[in-house]
């Protein structure tokens, strides 16, 4: 669990200046792999992988219902976090336990004005070798040239946190198969437009995952108990509305 270091001037400033900030020890990697594990162990009757846009192969379930209550703390938990470091109110996107195999291509995770941070723990030790997260520091900026900004390998136990900033470019070699939990949290600066759309972005109506959307909803009965202000924001900005979507999609292309 993330303690007092975790907020500190120097995190804030690191986020800022370099896009990121690596944090150490901040989650229980025993349970939360167990969690993860199961999760998708229930959620998939075939284990199927799914190609991705940045060249990888991948499989995830979300980890927003009462069969992941360790997930679910751990995105109130880091809300906070994340709400000291952009010194601001944060709303929360999606949790979900990924497995991940191959490399990752260099990618940024959005190009929207908007301001939001990905919160990401590797279940398994990652170095440069294995698929360790790289970034390419300082690349979030809007006057950054992506090409010259330097590669640093984020090399992490399990139970580390990155935290890192959405616009900011990042890629893996080497790697085989490893689990990551992830959620990520936008500012909620007012700008509801731009908010709209980073939602709209998060879920896409002709889009199967492979998982058990009953089983695993994305925003289910007990994600609803969690924060009434959450409640009212994510509804008024689509975002319940654009998950329904995906998931009834889903639904319909099983019948």
């Amino acid at each position: 669990m993330p303690d007092d270091r975790a907020v500190s001037d120097a995190s804030a400033r690191a986020l800022r200046d370099d896009g990121y900030v690596l944090l150490r020890s901040q989650v229980d990697a025993v349970t939360l792999a167990e969690e993860h594990d199961r999760a998708l162990r229930e959620a998939f009757g075939v284990a199927r992988f799914v190609h991705g846009s940045a060249g990888n192969r991948f499989r995830y379930v979300p980890t927003m219902c009462e069969r992941t209550p360790m997930s679910l703390a751990l995105t109130v938990r880091f809300a906070s976090v994340a709400a000291e470091l952009l010194g601001c109110a944060v709303l929360p996107s999606r949790a979900k336990a990924t497995v991940y195999r191959g490399d990752t291509a260099w990618h940024h995770d959005t190009d929207l004005p908007v301001t939001s941070l990905g919160f990401v723990t590797y279940l398994d030790p990652l170095d440069e070798h294995t698929g360790a997260l790289q970034v390419r520091r300082g690349s979030h900026h809007r006057d950054a040239v992506v090409d010259q900004c330097p590669i640093v390998t984020l090399a992490s136990a399990p139970g580390d946190l990155v935290v890192f900033d959405e616009h900011l470019w990042h890629a893996s070699r080497g790697g085989g198969e490893r689990r990551q939990w992830r959620v990520d949290y936008v500012a909620d600066t007012g700008d509801d437009d731009a908010l709209r759309a980073y939602f709209a972005a998060q879920y896409s109506p002709g889009w199967d995952g492979g998982y058990d959307v009953d089983r695993f909803a994305t925003y289910g009965p007990q994600w609803r108990q969690i924060d009434a202000h959450w409640n009212v924001r994510l509804e008024a900005l689509g975002a319940y509305a654009a998950a329904a979507a995906e998931e009834a999609f889903v639904r319909e292309r099983r019948r």
